[in-house]
């Protein structure tokens, strides 16, 4: 098993850079207007590209088994974590309309691309399946997130098949479909050359404009609110949710690429995203941000402890 500290390592520059775009943006530096625009690059070109460089022509991503248990597993887990979520927040006795749906889907989803995928790649740089199988994963769980995380956040508004057909959602399917038919080899060098510079710059972008939002939405009157939340948050996306995760990885039969993916997503913290959707469709905000704020800060400590752990408990060869 990697060492505590090992992982510590590989997790300590995503950390860094969410802490220097927190900085920034409290500095003044980063606008909302410059951190909007950023995020819709990301989502738009940088993002696209960076899935394509990772998924088309992977050999380890030709079996369509192997894209079915990614897909399936992250649709499933995530709607599993709602429902632990939701009964946490019972629990906690929040009520609907003072944050029980806004907790349900911030707690139940967690930060599942761009901050665990350069966690991945730092653990298995020889490995090219683990990497690719991210944005596969994630398949499911944007289906997950537009789907029941809608109808949960809005509490009748049906889903919107707009929303989920984004950059990230048509480049997967564009880049596994070139996979299946062999058509990813006319792609010219040059292009991929290109694609796979822009691809670059989304990883560090991306986490920067994360640690930008939080930042953004970082006020002193959270704090006294979010001791509230914080133990039941931490319970759900740092226990709970993560036990889940790697029983899942442990027990089903799934391929050994999309194990070393789960046992790195069952340690990170809650997802940014979920702010912006209670922002948008009635939710209630402050919630979404002390949740994101306490597993975030939490698992700056727990996370080299979960993934240590599920390095050591799931089969992974």
């Amino acid at each position: 098993m990697p060492a505590y500290t090992t992982i510590l390592t590989a997790l300590a520059p995503v950390f860094l850079v969410m802490a220097a775009g927190a900085a920034v943006q409290r500095s003044g530096i980063v606008t909302d207007e410059i951190e909007t625009g950023v995020m819709r690059l990301v989502l738009v070109l940088l993002a696209p590209c960076l899935i394509f460089n990772k998924i088309a022509g992977n050999p380890e991503l030709e079996r369509l088994d192997v894209a079915l248990w990614s897909i399936g597993s992250g649709l499933v887990l995530i709607l599993t974590g709602y429902v632990i979520a939701f009964v946490a927040a019972k629990a906690a006795r929040l009520k609907k309309g003072h944050g029980l749906r806004t907790f349900t889907i911030t707690a139940g989803i967690q930060n599942y691309g761009f901050m665990a995928l350069p966690v991945v790649m730092e653990l298995w740089p020889e490995q090219t399946g683990p990497a690719g199988l991210i944005f596969v994963h994630g398949l499911g769980v944007e289906i997950a997130l537009w789907t029941a995380g809608m109808l949960i956040i809005t509490g009748h508004t049906a889903p919107s098949w707009r929303m989920l057909v984004n950059g990230p959602f048509l480049a997967v399917i564009v880049s596994l479909t070139l996979n299946y038919t062999g058509a990813h080899i006319i792609v010219p060098e040059v292009v991929r050359r290109a694609m796979a510079m822009l691809g670059d710059c989304a990883i560090p972008m991306s986490l920067f404009m994360i640690g930008a939002t939080i930042g953004r939405l970082f006020e002193r009157q959270f704090l006294g609110e979010m001791l509230r939340i914080a133990p039941v948050s931490i319970a759900v996306r740092i226990v709970l949710i993560p036990a889940v995760i790697l029983c899942a990885a442990k027990f089903l039969p799934m391929p050994v690429e999309l194990r070393k993916v789960l046992v790195v997503q069952a340690g990170m913290p809650s997802a940014v995203f979920p702010i912006v959707m209670a922002r948008l469709y009635g939710g209630h905000p402050p919630t979404a941000v002390q949740v994101v704020l306490a597993t975030t800060l939490a698992c700056v400590l727990t996370a080299p402890l979960v993934i240590a752990l599920g390095m050591a408990w799931v089969p992974l060869d």
